[in-house]
């Protein structure tokens, strides 16, 4: 478990340390972890169940599947942009304003939708609302305060929190399908953004701080750290904003290297993840006529084998070279695409199922912890929003050009193929990126 004690437990200890010693307990790093992987959860889980909502509200609106699917386009679009902003945003205002705030936006933005009447309602409270909400307690955000908590066991922290994603696909996606057909998509909807508020809401209003400074303590492993910039900003603490404002304008990143040899791999990994599986998947299996059962498996098989592959990759990358991760991540997906060009039977959907899910977010903690070390000069949340945002696009592009290759091929052949060659090609990339100093653990 992510938590040790309950949170009356945790405030009473805390308390009494704190008395007693002037210092705060040291477990307090893993309660940050354990609530922005519970915002992980909810926010991405309510994501990724979109499609559980496509049918109602085709039949609630009275439109045709593209309405339906512009409502996605639109949200990846918002929730692209609004990475950035956010990112920046709490790196100067601190404490847990943001991410606190954007928890209610969801939930909120989730109710609204739920007394929507005319499809224009959908369009503002989720694609826009909504995805602004959960951009605030996205990677942009989470990922420095996890920076910022943990010099050492950075990338394990990393991992798990990312698991999170994994987890909210493998619990919410199921529970949003059994409850819109037990009880309505409102009631669905209703349901999911009361939890959001009641439960994900007061954890990140009275648990959730940006940095250790906040709560008087320190990162996690920063008595064994040889990291000399880090070791002045904690020291420092009372200068922080004002540090902050003296960062290099984020316009500079866009004249890096390293910044394309990051965003370019991401795009990548945006068209063949949320993009060409997430979407088509399901129909390019019911196309070689595997049975709802199997396809069922196939998806619970990637949202389980996902938490594994964040959590050791994460792991990996404080201990290994994160470019050559990089590498072998993509490398590995273009090998399991394989298996889709291939695929005849079932046990090999469900191969690539296990083969995919491993590395599908594996990408995510050694991208965001590279991107950290090395444009630390610069507001880090703005440069993972701008990294990530390349990711969206891709997704975005990637739901669309498959569906237009199969309307003129009648096959996924051609796009599967040109994504094994684009991951080889940034598996490449990724070993031109400058290797950031490691932070040495024990």
């Amino acid at each position: 478990m992510l938590y040790k004690y309950t949170i009356t437990t945790i405030y009473m200890e805390e308390k009494l340390l704190q008395n007693q010693t002037g210092q705060r307990a040291s477990y307090y790093h893993w309660v940050i972890l354990g609530v922005l992987f519970v915002g992980m959860v909810a926010s991405f889980g309510m994501r990724v169940s979109f499609g559980a909502y496509i049918s109602p509200w085709e039949y609630e609106f009275s439109v045709g599947r593209t309405a339906v699917t512009t409502i996605s386009m639109i949200s990846f679009v918002f929730f692209g942009l609004a990475m950035p902003l956010a990112g920046k945003l709490n790196d100067y205002i601190g404490k847990n304003i943001v991410p606190a705030v954007s928890v209610f936006i969801i939930g909120i933005s989730l109710l609204l939708t739920a007394q929507a009447t005319q499809i224009w309602h959908v369009f503002l409270f989720y694609s826009v609302l909504f995805s602004i909400g959960v951009a605030g307690v996205g990677h942009s955000v989470a990922t420095p305060i996890i920076s910022n908590w943990f010099v050492e066991k950075r990338g394990l922290a990393l991992g798990l929190m990312t698991s999170g994603m994994a987890i909210g696909m493998l619990v919410l996606g199921p529970a949003n399908l059994f409850v819109v057909e037990a009880l309505g998509w409102r009631a669905a909807l209703t349901i999911f953004s009361i939890m959001i508020i009641v439960i994900v809401g007061p954890l990140f209003i009275f648990l959730l701080r940006a940095k250790p400074e906040d709560k008087g303590m320190k990162p996690y492993g920063y008595e064994t750290h040889e990291k000399a910039s880090l070791d002045t900003n904690v020291e420092n603490t009372d200068t922080d904003v004002a540090k902050n404002a003296q960062k290099l304008p984020t316009i500079g990143i866009f004249k890096k290297k390293a910044f394309w040899l990051l965003a370019i791999p991401y795009f990548v990994c945006g068209f063949t993840d949320v993009g060409l599986v997430n979407v088509h998947l399901i129909p390019m299996s019911e196309g070689r006529g595997f049975v709802v059962g199997t396809i069922a498996l196939a998806i619970s098989l990637i949202a389980i084998s996902n938490i594994g592959g964040t959590i050791v990759t994460g792991h990996l990358s404080d201990h290994f070279s994160r470019k050559r991760q990089l590498a072998v991540i993509y490398g590995f997906r273009a090998v399991t695409y394989v298996l889709l060009i291939l695929m005849q039977q079932p046990w090999m959907l469900l191969v690539f199922a296990v083969g995919y899910g491993m590395v599908e977010m594996a990408s995510i903690a050694p991208t965001n912890s590279v991107a950290v070390q090395l444009f630390e000069k610069y507001s880090t949340g703005a440069v993972l929003g701008f990294i990530a945002i390349s990711h969206q696009l891709g997704g975005a592009v990637g739901s669309w050009i498959p569906g237009l290759l199969y309307d003129l091929t009648g096959s996924y052949s051609m796009v599967l193929a040109f994504s094994i060659a684009a991951l080889i090609m940034v598996a490449i990339l990724s070993l031109g990126l400058p290797e950031p100093k490691r932070i040495k653990t024990s």
